[in-house]
């Protein structure tokens, strides 16, 4: 190494001329005058003390009288169209040809033809070969490695491009309205209490509506029964129902059949479940031009069109003054046989399973879904079949008789299997608010729940395998007993109503719920009996929520005043990521249109929302809330695991200290006892809180207290 130092070439010298350097000091000047001068000079300038704010005129806008505004209509025409151009283009055509190709194989043993066929070179290079495989081998291993663990051959830029593409301005981020639904007669003042949308069609939605009263004041009001109404709205017009069904009483619940989109199931506050059959009236619709009312059931669907042969009105409808489609239900159930309670909500059975009448489940032979469940704040859940004749023999037999006495000559509609929901520990039934059932892929016979004390519970309705096992000297009535047992699981969760409970969309994270309730939302997984994620509590209560259907990190809820709420839980879990006022008063449902599988599923979504006041909004979500990111999966269940993980470990410490707290317990009691100051027959036990632990207090206390009494009866 040499030492090269560095050297001046003359730059140093042009810096230093280039510098600016003060000769002399500086000079300050100032110029004063009198203000008597600019008096004298200006006398229109006025000088005041006064604000310049006191001083402000007030011009207002008015319309000028001999000014007026000409609108010139020019007629002109132009034409665009692409240029076309006429060019020949020719490819390569070979003809098809058919080949048929058969070979044999030959085995050959490596190791003996090559024994044989080895020559002395090649036994001397067998060394160098060893030594060469030894020097590459570690270096070939390493870039191996490398490729596996960085990815060459994927494009950096793309993956870039998907995550910047949720960076955007604040407005992209937020949900936009693009329709509004509210009638002055049937919807508005009301509350809608559920939504859902029309399945193999995305521009039709059903709303059921209720009073938005208490039970106190519908007692207080003294309310009779009377007729309700469910509202059936098109995106075609949002001024007017496409369809409006009608039901014997306010429906607090309302469900298209997955498969049979013609069919909607509703239960009323009553107890009642209803059915109706729009079919007739779609194809009114798309004949267009036909009116008048609407008889019989010859169009509806085979299933209610053979109950409602014997009735005058049917399935159908009639026009009324809005040229609105009226129809009233086809199939209503009795109420003696129905629930005691309101129903609370109803869920249709997935994959086109049905139950036998032994309870068990199984695929159904047509395909279609036939069966749903309904649940009540009575403690029960019911499974209805929409088909009155698929019941056991006996009851189908007295069905018939009561129909033959009945003056309609209708069979009565009555549920097939009844789940009473008894706790576990057998202190009373779990008076159920909101159900999901589960897809034959996960548990078909699984259903979790809310109640209405805002417990989470995890059912499980499958019927008992073998009945035999039962051992015959147990007292009367524990078999039926144990078959009243379905409720596996009760959480507490919430200090309200838990008015949502959904399961996640992902199939890899099936086994996590979310409720919603009071003023915080609550993550659950199968099997624990705290949550493992709970939302810091709020200003305002929580109402409804939902996954987001095609983000495994975001959900969405609502709130009683009227925000609609977006959590990122990979983002920030402390708050929300959006909160958005969407109505002037309380959210009450919320639902996603479903995802077309078939189609891009990342492309257009919309939420729908009810308010407290009737009216429907209809919202675009943005771009940034439906394409997921990068391995948002993947972190998701890392983050759920992590945090059940924490829960789990909480659990067992807390057992630990339990111990450990009971152990010091003993240790202080013996030590005292040791010390005399024991109780006085020496079980060792004190009660701090007890002041008449000790018995000689308790008995002086007695005498004391007899002997006031005494006194007080001479006196009197």
């Amino acid at each position: 190494m040499t030492d090269r130092r560095w050297r001046c070439l003359g730059s140093d010298q042009e810096i230093k001329d280039d510098w600016l350097t003060e000769t002399r000091p500086l000079l300050k000047v100032h110029y004063t005058r009198n203000r008597e001068f600019f008096i004298q000079r200006s006398p229109d300038i006025k000088l005041s003390s006064r604000d310049a704010m006191e001083c402000v005129v007030e011009l207002r806008p008015f319309k000028d009288p001999t000014y007026d505004l000409l609108q010139t209509e020019h007629e002109i025409s132009f034409q665009a169209v692409h240029e076309v151009a006429t060019v020949a283009a020719q490819t390569p055509w070979y003809r098809k040809v058919d080949h048929a190709v058969q070979a044999d194989p030959h085995v050959i043993d490596v190791r003996k033809n090559f024994a044989t066929t080895e020559s002395e070179e090649d036994k001397e290079r067998i060394p160098y070969i060893i030594s060469f495989l030894k020097v590459v081998f570690p270096r070939v291993q390493h870039n191996l490695i490398q490729n596996e663990l960085v990815p060459i051959f994927i494009d950096d830029y793309t993956a870039i491009e998907d995550d910047d593409g949720f960076i955007g301005h604040k407005e992209e981020s937020f949900l936009k309205e693009n329709q509004s639904f509210v009638h002055h007669k049937y919807t508005k003042g009301k509350k809608i209490s559920c939504i859902d949308w029309q399945p193999k069609s995305s521009k039709i939605v059903v709303i059921s509506l209720v009073e938005p009263l208490s039970f106190e004041q519908r007692l207080l009001q003294n309310r009779k029964v009377e007729t309700s109404q469910v509202i059936v709205w098109s995106f075609s017009d949002p001024l007017h129902p496409q369809f409006v069904l009608e039901a014997p009483h306010e429906v607090n619940t309302v469900k298209f059949n997955p498969n049979q989109p013609h069919i909607l199931a509703g239960g009323c506050i009553n107890g009642q479940v209803c059915l109706w059959d729009i079919n007739r009236a779609q194809q009114a619709l798309k004949n267009k031009g036909k009116k008048g009312p609407v008889r019989g059931g010859a169009g509806a669907s085979p299933t209610i069109a053979s109950m409602s042969a014997g009735r005058e009105d049917g399935v159908g409808g009639q026009e009324d003054d809005a040229n609105l489609t009226r129809i009233k239900w086809g199939q209503i159930s009795k109420i003696e046989a129905g629930h005691r309670r309101s129903v609370n909500d109803i869920c249709w059975l997935h994959d086109a399973q049905e139950i036998s009448f032994e309870g068990r489940l199984g695929p159904a032979p047509d395909e279609l879904t036939h069966q749903f469940a309904s649940i009540s704040s009575d403690g029960f859940m019911f499974i209805w079949d929409i088909r009155r004749e698929n019941v056991r023999a006996d009851k189908l037999r007295k069905a018939r008789q009561e129909a033959g006495r009945s003056p309609n000559g209708e069979m009565p509609w009555t549920p097939l299997i009844k789940v009473q929901l008894t706790r576990p520990d057998g202190t009373g039934e779990v008076a159920g608010l909101r159900m999901f059932l589960e897809a034959k892929a996960v548990d078909a016979y699984r259903m979790c729940c809310s109640s209405e004390d805002g417990e989470f519970c995890v059912v499980s309705w499958a019927p008992i395998e073998d009945k035999k096992e039962v051992p015959v000297s147990m007292e009367f009535g524990m078999q039926e007993k144990e078959n009243k047992l379905p409720v596996k699981q009760v959480c507490q969760g919430h200090y309200g109503p838990a008015t949502g409970v959904q399961r996640h969309p992902i199939a890899e994270l099936a086994d996590y719920y979310m409720s919603v309730g009071d003023w915080a939302f609550k993550i659950w997984r199968i099997g624990t009996q705290q949550p493992i994620v709970v939302s810091p509590s709020g200003t305002s209560c929580m109402t409804c929520g939902r996954w987001s259907p095609t983000r495994p990190a975001i959900l969405f809820v609502g709130t009683d005043d009227g925000y609609l709420q977006v959590w990122d839980l990979l983002e920030r879990s402390h708050e929300p990521t959006i909160s958005q006022s969407v109505a002037a008063c309380a959210i009450t449902s919320i639902e996603f249109k479903p995802i077309n599988e078939s189609r891009n599923k990342f492309g257009n979504q919309q939420l729908a929302v009810g308010d407290e006041l009737g009216v429907l909004h209809i919202f675009d979500v943005p771009r940034l809330l439906i394409r997921p990111h990068a391995n948002e999966q993947r972190n998701m269940e890392r983050y759920l695991d992590r945090e059940l993980k924490r829960v789990n470990y909480f659990a067992v410490r807390w057992k630990v200290r339990q111990q450990e707290l009971e152990q010091l317990q003993a240790r202080m009691e013996k030590a005292k006892v040791e010390a005399g100051i024991g109780l006085a027959d020496g079980t060792g036990e004190v009660e701090e809180d007890n002041p008449f632990a000790d018995e000689l207090v308790f008995k002086e206390a007695m005498l004391e207290f007899q002997k006031s009494l005494a006194t007080e009866e001479e006196e009197d």
